[in-house]
């Protein structure tokens, strides 16, 4: 059985990474304001008003893409009931929802 010489693995991701980094950081985005402001709304599904929920839940989830529904399925199957996956899109699916 071989050993992982961990310090040349954790060097070797180390210097991947720095290939990639960006000397101008976080200013490599562009603000999603003034002609790209449409893409904070989802074209898929109008925005429906309502009054904000208060329920009280054993779990809340932030985002419906894969780890959030997997994650609400398994402690459904485990008998945990009071859970809240709470999603900015129209509907489930994260990634899948947003780039079709």
């Amino acid at each position: 059985m071989s050993t992982i010489d961990k310090p040349a693995l954790q060097a070797r991701y180390r210097a991947e990474r720095d290939k990639r980094l960006r000397a101008d950081g976080s200013g490599q985005y562009i603000e999603t304001a003034g002609q790209y402001a449409h893409y904070l709304d989802d074209p898929y599904m109008p925005v429906i008003e309502r009054e904000p929920l208060t329920d009280h839940v054993r779990f809340a989830f932030v985002g419906g893409g894969f780890a959030g529904l997997c994650t609400g399925a398994r402690l459904a199957q485990a008998g945990i009931g009071d859970v809240r996956i709470i999603e900015k899109g129209g509907d489930f699916g994260g990634t899948w929802y947003w780039n079709r």
